[in-house]
Formats: structure tokens, sequence, C-alpha cells
């Protein structure tokens, strides 16, 4: 549950109902995760804004440290909302710390659930669930003569069979009678256990997070090629595909603790999410770009994201029939700066690129005109160094950062003249950290569940590859005028890893694209930047907003938290300046003082006793920023997450649409366009936003086609209420960390 998308939970509810309602003729309230490893903090919004009002797990007792303090409560999220919550507590009195999902209806649990439940105070009745199987599933006679037995058993608990939204419904009702003595518990539900299901099976998690950006583009551009050429919207293809991919979310597959047969089928699927979801977006983009008025040959620059692309570079492959000797220009005929990578391949710096929509530019013959180069690479004495206008870098021949240098510019100028640069140290030293980008391999043996766990005493042997590794290569492969970047490989035991390390011309962040022939077992591979920062918390984006969690060990609880889920980014601020490590498909982080950490993979023998061996492509990134993450971070992680999507058009001076489109904006900064897609019921555009910096407000989100008619509905496209709008616009109140989605209707 941690570790898909927000997009892929509301699927998997809306789904999951669709289910229902096909199979049974109603909707279920009941949220039923039983074997889960640990909860979001937003989602009790995302229970309550899809119809569900209950919650039901157990899983949280197998905790290792810490027990929770209640077993009926109300769990609020992030954004306040409150869910009722329920732990199923059947278990043996002589274990009673862990609660199960397969009770045998023997008299031990039946007698220990009630014995261990620790909201006797507002509640008399509790639920248990029993059967053969993992999960739950399949009682036998026994368990059935035995609970028809304890419908009027002398001195023991009474039982009856029942279903779980009646159970939740009274509840409810009993609870509603004396909420002031109804606990609560306010953010994530952690499990201090099996965190290393964040980490195994990378190559599948991989494969999640790219099928849920494919995905998300794919519904985008599809619903935009609807609303500005009419092209049929392919809804049910795209749901096959969304199927699939929800399918493969389910436990044990994307925790990465199945067996090996079980990656083989999900790497079929894969394929086939894949094929699906390119296909719709191949088409979608061609169908649009083909309509673009371009008095020129021309690449048309589709954003996939709500924020405007400043200073973004931009991988184009031209055809052949374009020409050998190329250069770009913007809408004003303006030159750009691009440099050649290889036949036909450029990369392109482009000032500006507008949200959720597209930008043409034009491509030519050289005529001159644009920037010097201002990022380069170079070595000297044994240490490399790539450096532009915002950052330098410095590699020692390990390949690890020796001095980091942040180029901030003055904070007051009162003479009015030119003042020099402030120059901030990135990377901090002591007695146990000396290096960024420090690639560490651990020992990885856990006590009981190789592939489920990271086990407190994994940093009892640290192996850092700098004293282990041998460096076979370090040189620049690229040096400007668009970016510069070093490559460097090293062999480690069995293993192999290549990284290449770029600095675009305008930014200060640093990219690590990294590739690894992964053949060790039971090892953990890290990577940690300690760094220049005072924060006694980190903050971790998840689904729909983001939660902070200490960077101390204060406590028994801050203790279990040694290892933690997180999506995009984890970002360490102080009061005025921070660094984020971002990455593109990775989900297991531990930031401990002034260290910030990546787990990057597992080698685990059991279940499946190949697993992670082979080759494996990821990237991660350092971006230092002043202010804290709410300045920079959430867009330079999505930006690192769905990056510009080029689709070369010849010349088309007649075409209908104009050189560049904005499908929707909207005017705060914290507020983030989610999604766009069709309508389930197939009549309408569904755009869901959520509030990402903890504020309140008024914003305006503004359309690129006129509306005909506009609800304001929940997040399974159901209980629509009338908004008012203009001829584009929609305007409405936001509170913190709050998801909103509407369903508009284009008018013709």
């Amino acid at each position: 549950c941690n570790i898909p998308s927000g997009e892929s939970l509301i699927r998997q509810i809306l789904f999951g109902n669709r289910f229902f309602h096909r199979e049974f003729g109603v909707p279920t309230r009941v949220l039923w995760l039983p074997d889960v490893f640990g909860y979001p903090a937003s989602l009790p919004q995302i229970l309550r804004g899809s119809g569900m009002d209950y919650f039901l797990t157990t899983k949280i007792s197998w905790s290792q440290f810490n027990r929770m303090p209640n077993d009926t409560f109300e769990w609020r999220g992030i954004d306040g909302t409150g869910a009722l919550t329920h732990f199923v507590t059947t278990s043996d009195p002589a274990d009673g710390s862990r609660y199960t999902y397969n009770g045998d209806v023997s008299a031990r649990q039946m007698r220990g659930s009630w014995d261990a439940y620790r909201q006797k105070d507002i509640n008399e009745e509790l639920l248990t669930l029993f059967g053969w199987g993992d999960g739950g599933g399949g009682p036998d006679r026994k368990m059935i003569e035995s609970g028809r037995r304890y419908a009027s058993l002398a001195g023991f608990p009474r039982a009856a069979f029942g279903g779980a939204e009646p159970f939740f419904a009274r509840l409810d009702d009993r609870v509603a009678d004396q909420a002031a003595l109804l606990p609560s518990w306010t953010g994530e539900l952690y499990l201090e256990y099996h965190r290393g299901t964040y980490t195994s099976q990378a190559a599948t998690k991989r494969a999640n997070r790219r099928c849920e950006v494919l995905f998300h583009d794919a519904e985008l551009f599809s619903a935009l090629a609807a609303v500005t050429l009419g092209a049929p919207y392919p809804q049910a293809e795209l749901n096959r595909g969304w199927e699939k991919l929800l399918l493969n979310q389910f436990h044990d597959i994307l925790p990465g603790s199945g067996i090996g047969p079980v990656y083989a089928d999900a790497a079929r699927d894969y394929a086939e999410i894949d094929h699906i979801g390119n296909r719709a977006l191949a088409t979608a983009l061609q169908a649009v770009a083909g309509r673009i008025a371009t008095p020129t040959n021309a690449v048309v620059l589709f954003n996939p994201t709500d924020t405007l692309r400043a200073a973004e570079v931009v991988r184009v492959t031209l055809p052949t029939d374009f020409g050998r000797t190329i250069e770009f220009a913007d809408t004003d005929d303006a030159p750009l700066v691009s440099q050649n990578i290889g036949d036909n391949e450029y990369l392109v710096m482009v000032p500006e690129i507008g949200p959720l929509g597209y930008q043409t530019i034009g491509v030519g013959k050289p005529g001159g005109g644009a920037e010097a180069s201002t990022v380069q690479a170079w070595a000297e004495n044994k240490i490399w160094f790539i450096e532009n206008d915002h950052l330098r870098a410095a590699f020692d021949e390990h390949g690890e950062i020796v001095t980091l240098t942040h180029k901030l510019p003055p904070t007051d100028d009162n003479d009015g003249g030119d003042q020099p640069l402030i120059e901030r140290e990135v990377i901090a030293f002591s007695s146990t950290h000396r290096t960024g980008n420090a690639l560490t391999v651990f020992e990885d043996k856990p006590l009981r569940y190789d592939a489920w766990d990271i086990d407190i005493f994994y940093t009892a042997k640290p192996y850092p590859l700098r004293t282990i590794a041998t460096v076979e290569s370090c040189r620049a492969i690229e040096n400007g005028p668009v970016r510069a970047g070093i490559e460097v490989v090293r062999r480690f035991l069995h293993s192999t890893i290549t990284q290449r390390i770029y600095l675009s011309a305008h930014s200060p962040m640093l990219t690590f694209e990294t590739t690894v022939d992964w053949q060790e077992r039971q090892m953990l591979l890290k990577v940690a930047f300690p760094v220049e920062v005072n924060a006694t918390r980190a903050t971790y984006d998840i689904q729909f907003g983001s939660v902070e969690r200490p960077t101390h060990a204060n406590t028994s609880w801050d203790v279990a938290r040694f290892e933690v889920c997180a999506h995009k980014w984890a970002d360490l601020s102080e009061g005025d300046y921070g660094v984020s490590l971002l990455n593109d498909c990775k989900y297991g982080h531990d930031i401990h003082d002034n260290v910030l950490r990546l787990t990057l993979l597992k080698g685990a023998v059991s279940p499946d006793p190949n697993a992670d061996l082979g080759r494996h492509v990821f990237t991660y990134a350092l971006l230092p920023h002043t202010g804290d993450w709410r300045q920079e971070t959430v867009d330079a992680a999505y930006a690192l997450n769905y990056p510009l999507l080029p689709v070369c058009v010849p010349a088309n001076p007649k075409g209908a649409l104009p050189a560049e489109y904005a499908f929707a904006t909207v005017d705060d900064q914290g507020l983030i366009i989610e999604t766009i897609k069709g309508a389930e019921d197939g009549n309408g555009i569904v755009i869901r936003l959520y509030e990402a910096f903890n504020t309140r407000g008024t914003a305006t989100l503004t359309l690129g086609f006129p509306i005909a008619e506009a609800w304001a509905v929940n997040l399974v496209e159901e209980c629509g209420t009338a908004v008012e709008h203009t001829e584009t616009t929609i305007t409405f109140d936001f509170r913190p960390f709050q998801i909103q989605t509407f369903l508009v209707r284009p008018r013709a």
C-alpha cells in the first residue's frame, strides 16, 4: 500500500467497486487490507473520498519494537480526514502480541481475541477472520461447527457468523455515542517490519513506476487529442492496461516477496502494459503533432506535468531527412543552445515550456547566435570537476564527491554594483562520513524473512565501495554547451556499477544515471550524501502529499523507523536552505542526523534464490536549494519522473492547431494537477488536483477549451455537485493536502 501511486490506489478502489457492483449489485464501504506492510498517511482521505467509510487491518500488530496503542480508533490523515479503523485482534494468548487473519476458531484464539482487545470501554463486539490459507479463506467443517457452538457457550464470548460491513455499521453507531472516548491516531500506520519490501525485486518496482507514468501520459494526451481534434478516447484499452498494472501491485508481487515464477509472469504483463500504454500515447501525440501549424520542420515538445519547465534539457532524435547539421529555434526564431551527442541525436536547452500541453521548436540550418557554454567537465590532479554557473562538484578517483559548492546570488546589493556569488559547501565532513555519492554494500541477512526484511543490525557490516571496488575507468563523456558529464565504472565482488554523472548548463542538480550488473546475494546497496544541513526532521514524498519523520533516535518509535518508504523525493532542510534527493524508481530511504541515504538494491535468496540478479537501470539526483522543499523539489521530482516527450514533424504551414497550447493550468504553485483523463462514463474530462504544500486558499483552474458543464465529484467520479464556471475557468477553495476532482464537459 505504501508503494503504488496515489492514482493507483484510487483505481484499485474504483475497479474493485466496479467488480462488487457487477458481482453483487452493491458497492463496499469497507477497505479490507488485513495483510499489507504499512499504510501511507494520505490513505484516510483516499478511502473516504472514494465513498468508503471504514478501514480494517491487522498486520500492524507484527511490529518489532512498539505496539500500536489502540485497536479501534479514528485514523486521521495528513489533511485531517478521519476514518473509523479496526484491527482484527484474533490471537493466541501464548503469543498475544501478533494478531492473525488466519483464525482457526479454536477456543484459545477466540478467547485471545477478547483478552487482547483494548477498547472494551466503548465496544463489546469484535470481528475475527478464519480459514485455512494465507489471507483467511477456506474454512473447514470443524471451524464452522466450533463457531456454531460458541453461540451459547456458558462463560465464553458468544459468537455469530456475519458480514464485515454490518459489523462496522454497528461499531460506528456504538462509538458515535461515545465519541469522547474514541482514541485517534494521526499520520502513517508504519509497520516496524518487512522494510525490505521497499527495495526487493527492483526491476518490478521500476516497471511499476514507469507504467504508472506511462498511463498518466497516455490518459492526458488522449484526452487532449479528444478535446482538440475530436479523436476517440481509448477507454477500453487503457482500462485493460490499468487492470493488469493493478493486478501486479497485488501482495506479494510488487513488494518483491514472491517466488521466482511470479516475476517471470510479471515481466510479461509489464511488456503488455507497456505496449498498450505506448500505443495509446503514440497515437495521441502523433494525431496532435500532425495538426500543428509549422512553417518549417519542427519538434513538438509535450509537457506531461503541470509546471512551467524552465531551462529544460530535452533529448531529440531527428529523422534523417531533416539533415545532419542542425540548429533549433524557439517560436520567435531565437536560436536555442543544442549539443550533438550522436548521429541525429541532440540535447536541446529550451528556456520555457508551458504546463500540460505542448510547445513547438523549429529545426533548420545553423545560423549562430546561441549562447556560449556555461558547463564543463575536466580533470586536475586525479580530481574530476563538473561546473556551471550554479554548482561546482569535485569527484575523487572513486567517483565520490569530495566537495560540492553551491553558488548563490548575494542576498543584499546595497551599492547597486556587481556582488560576488556566495559559495556554500553542500557536503559535510565528519569522522564517519567524508564524501557524497558514497556507495556502500552491507551484509543483509535478516533473521526470518529474507526478501521481506531489513533488520536493524544490517549496519554492523558495511563495505564501502571505495575500499573494495576497483575503478576501471573515469572519463569525461560530454562537455557542453548543454550538458557536461563524467562516467565512472566500478567493479566490486561479482558486480559492476557504471555511473554517468551529469550537470546541465542552467541547473544546480547533479544527476546520477546508473547501470548495475548486480550479482550479489544477501547484500544491500545504498548511496549516501552527508550534507551541511541542521534539521531534526526530514520530509518525504508520499501519495498526494508528504510526511515528516525524525532524523534522530530519541524514542523507540524513532529507532524503529531506520528504513522508511518515500516516492519521488526526500528532503533535509534548515530555515532557509536544504538538499533534496530525487529518484525515478526507488522507495527505500533512511535519513539520520545529516545524512541522506537511498536504498538501491537488495539480494535476497528466499523465496526467490535469483531475486534481483542481473542488469538494473535507475537514476537519482541531488538538488541543493534555497528555502525548503517547497521552492524547487516537487517540480524537479516531477520533471525527473515525467520527461518531456518530443515528436518530430515535417513542415505543415496549413496546420489547424497553434504552435503552443496549454490544456490546463492552476494559479497556485502548491496545487498539483495530478491526473487528466477521460471520464469513466465516457462523457467528459476528469481533472484531479491535490494541494502539496500544506496551505489553504482560493485558486483558479484555467482550461484550454470552453466549458459546457462542470461538477465537483468524489475520487471515483460519483456524487457530482455542479460548480460555477466561466468560459474556461473554475474557481475553488482548497485546504491543506486536499485532493479535489472535477468532471468537465467541453462545449461542442
